[in-house]
């Protein structure tokens, strides 16, 4: 007994993988926008805003920052109004609960001169609702040129 599949075997099974990921998307938390803004005071800060589209709280943490290339600062500053002086310049200090549809705004202290330019991408982690709770990841790109430009445009 040989079984010869046919065209509507086929699209009646994408039909099937295609309806359960439709229904499993449905479970997926909203993922939060990271835009990036000149800053209110250095010319190389930026201000990160985080925007919660979703009905529910989301937990975003700062995971580690990766320095692309050379030349530039060694730090990058990641500060809130709460955050404690000597926390800016390490790693995973920064934890954020952001309520249902609303933003926080982050400051970024590049820490460099206008000569050796830096680049970095900041991982952070974000977490969903109570029934999946596992982090998802979020990369930022942030460039001291790139600021300079945001800040020379006001």
């Amino acid at each position: 007994m040989t079984i010869d599949p046919e065209w509507r075997d086929f699209a009646a099974i994408w039909g099937a993988v295609l309806s359960s990921l439709l229904a499993l998307a449905r479970f997926l938390p909203d993922r939060p926008q990271f835009e990036i803004e000149p800053g209110k005071s250095v010319p190389c800060d930026l201000i990160l805003r985080i925007i919660n589209p979703a009905k529910s709280m989301r937990l975003v943490r700062d995971l580690c920052r990766i320095k692309i290339g050379r030349g530039g600062a060694n730090v990058i500053g990641l500060y809130i109004e709460k955050t404690r002086l000597i926390d800016t310049g390490i790693p995973g200090t920064l934890l954020l609960a952001i309520k249902a549809e609303s933003e926080r705004e982050v400051m970024i202290n590049c820490l460099s001169e206008k000569d050796k330019p830096s680049r970095w991408l900041i991982l952070f982690l974000w977490r969903g609702s109570w029934f999946l709770p596992i982090y998802f990841p979020a990369f930022v790109y942030v460039s001291t040129k790139r600021a300079t430009k945001l800040n020379a445009a006001l």
